[in-house]
């Protein structure tokens, strides 16, 4: 039998040259499937004698081609990451490094194992000590790249590149507080590393690595308190929840909002909104329209700028996100009038040039236009609304983009088979999202 020293780096190639999700992983290894991304991200290095047994077993008895993939994942990670992403490195080098990687195009291995390290890095973090002062231009210098990528995110989310960069973004300010240590005049370096942290776990989750992302926010939720910022605590835990709302049963969301406990300003409305959602997956009505009205109310509250607000634009909940939210929750409840107006708002008020939305927020609610047009209107009006989704750069399609166009394959599924609806089934199973696109 073969025997590997098991660590992060090699299970995670093991996983991947198996192609097993972390469930199926979890099953052939006789673990939970909490257990693998604490595994994956080095968060647990002391695996029992006979989780390695297993280990050693599954890559034994894997066929030939799996076992060659797994020597190949470990070349690539070895090769392209590693020097990049070693812990107490120089970070001016780390950073040419990084973005070597970046300008190079990075592989499908070192962007999976370059998600879960950075994950990893950001749990590491979060122990640091007390030493002196810190530079505040370069305090001043790390908030406007965080602002810079935050609208980068939101207008044109290029997440290769963008992930590179907030990476390197979160390793200098963390070289500033191993530097300067957890002093009072640190509260905005802290702040920094809640805010960059918290959009790592966004794109991390964007680019279908849940278990990292969540990582994140525990990383991120930890700084914000370090700083003392309870509006970016309550944003983190909206995040959590977001997160919790793609990838667990809606019941997780909840679960995650009672743990917020009693949030306020744009993250209240942020929350409300998730709420609605997982209360019309659950097929409550009641709890669902209760929510809505509560994200709509609070909104009227708000002031026109707060702490988050300044942070980027990604840290704004739009009025466009939030009838993007109110067409989600119609559509599960199967009110299409009020889904496709809810939908059509997104549309009227997303602006390219402008601050205040997500282009992804617009592919999502145009793919609820499509679904309500389906059900109004019929197959051939949804497959012209669908057209710009369907014409996304692959670069940019997010996998829950793909999810949202699955939701219009189980509608056609209900129906009976008609040409329209064909051709709009064959249109919707052609589209690849970036993660199949990639070979991830």
């Amino acid at each position: 039998m073969v025997q590997v020293d098991w660590t992060a780096r090699e299970i995670r190639a093991l996983r991947a040259a198996l192609k097993m999700s972390p469930g199926e992983f979890a099953k052939c290894v006789d673990i939970t499937p909490k257990t693998v991304p604490n595994w994956e991200s080095g968060r647990t290095t002391q695996i029992r004698a006979s989780s390695r047994r297993l280990l050693d077993k599954a890559l034994s008895e894997a066929d030939p081609s799996a076992r060659a993939r797994f020597e190949q994942e470990l070349t690539q990670e070895q090769s392209d990451l590693e020097p990049a992403l070693e812990l107490g490195g120089d970070p001016t080098n780390r950073r040419a490094m990084l973005l070597g990687l970046g300008i190079g195009g990075i592989t499908t291995t070192g962007l999976r194992g370059a998600v879960l390290g950075a994950a990893r890095e950001s749990a590491v973090l979060t122990n640091t000590i007390d030493r002196p002062a810190v530079d505040p231009g370069m305090v001043s210098e790390c908030a406007e790249t965080l602002h810079r990528l935050a609208t980068d995110y939101v207008l044109c989310p290029d997440l290769d590149r963008i992930f590179l960069e907030l990476t390197i973004l979160r390793d200098r300010a963390a070289a500033a507080v191993h530097h300067a240590g957890r002093l009072t005049d640190l509260q905005h370096l802290y702040v920094l590393l809640a805010a960059t942290c918290t959009l790592l776990a966004s794109v991390s989750h964007d680019l279908a690595e849940p278990h990292a992302a969540i990582i994140q926010t525990d990383s991120a939720a930890a700084f914000a308190k370090l700083a003392g910022h309870r509006p970016l605590e309550n944003w983190v835990s909206c995040t959590r929840a977001m997160i919790a709302s793609w990838w667990g049963p809606p019941d997780g969301v909840l679960a995650e909002a009672e743990k917020a406990g009693q949030i306020q300003g744009i993250s209240h409305v942020r929350m409300s909104g998730l709420v609605a959602r997982a209360h019309s997956q659950m097929g409550n009505r009641r709890g669902a329209i209760d929510a809505m009205d509560t994200a709509r109310r609070q909104r009227d509250k708000l002031p026109a700028s707060d702490s988050l607000t300044d942070l980027g634009p990604v840290f704004a909940f739009s009025l466009a996100r939030q009838h993007y939210y109110d067409a989600t929750t119609y559509a599960q409840l199967g009110e299409w009038q009020r889904a496709k107006s809810s939908a059509e708002s997104v549309a009227h008020l997303y602006s390219p040039k402008s601050t205040q939305t997500w282009s992804a927020t617009l592919a999502l609610a145009q793919v609820t236009l499509a679904r309500a047009e389906l059900h109004l209107e019929g197959a051939d009006a949804a497959l012209v609304l669908l057209q710009p989704v369907l014409k996304i750069p692959a670069g940019q399609r997010i996998p829950q983009v793909k999810v949202a166009l699955n939701s219009v394959a189980t509608d056609l599924h209900r129906m009976a088979s008609t040409p329209d609806r064909q051709a709009l089934r064959e249109a919707v199973r052609d589209f690849a999202p970036m993660k199949e696109l990639y070979g991830q």
